[in-house]
């Protein structure tokens, strides 16, 4: 017995052949109707509708990162500024109290307040929308000033008396 081993071949007629092939193609164009087919189809409609539903889950995710840009956008475009736009055009110090002119469309004169270095918080005595001032009791120390929009983007500014 050799170590490499020869398969046999078979040889057939070319009606034979021709013959057969007929008879394979016939029998495998019949549908037959078994269990496992009926299972088949059940699993293939199953996919389907798996296939819907994850196309479904897809755009309501889709849908749910979209529309709350929809409000950003429409926020910002009503006028108000995306950052906080209030300047300070002068201050100054007289008998006790600090005047501050500020400049800015969008102040909210109600939520202005000061820290002062001891650490107290300091509301002013009074404001004018109108022409931007606003009052404070002030004692000459060092104070941290914050003064919000209506957007509640805050500006910090930091008062520091002269060295004496």
């Amino acid at each position: 017995m050799s170590v490499f081993h020869r398969s046999k071949r078979y040889t057939m007629k070319k009606d034979a052949a021709s013959s057969t092939l007929a008879n394979v193609l016939r029998t495998v164009e019949k549908t037959n109707n078994t269990p496992i087919d009926k299972m088949l189809k059940k699993r293939v409609n199953a996919a389907k509708g798996y296939s819907r539903y994850l196309t479904a889950v897809k755009l309501m995710l889709a849908f749910t990162l979209v529309v709350p840009l929809v409000f950003v956008f429409t926020a910002n475009a009503k006028g108000a500024p995306a950052k906080a736009d209030i300047s300070v055009n002068d201050y100054f110090v007289q008998d006790g109290m600090l005047w501050i002119d500020l400049d800015g469309p969008f102040i909210d004169y109600t939520s202005i307040y000061a820290k002062s270095g001891s650490g107290s918080t300091v509301f002013p005595l009074e404001y004018n929308s109108g022409t931007g001032m606003i009052t404070f009791p002030y004692d000459e120390t060092e104070w941290n000033i914050y003064v919000s929009d209506l957007n509640s983007e805050t500006v910090h500014m930091l008062l520091t008396p002269p060295a004496k």
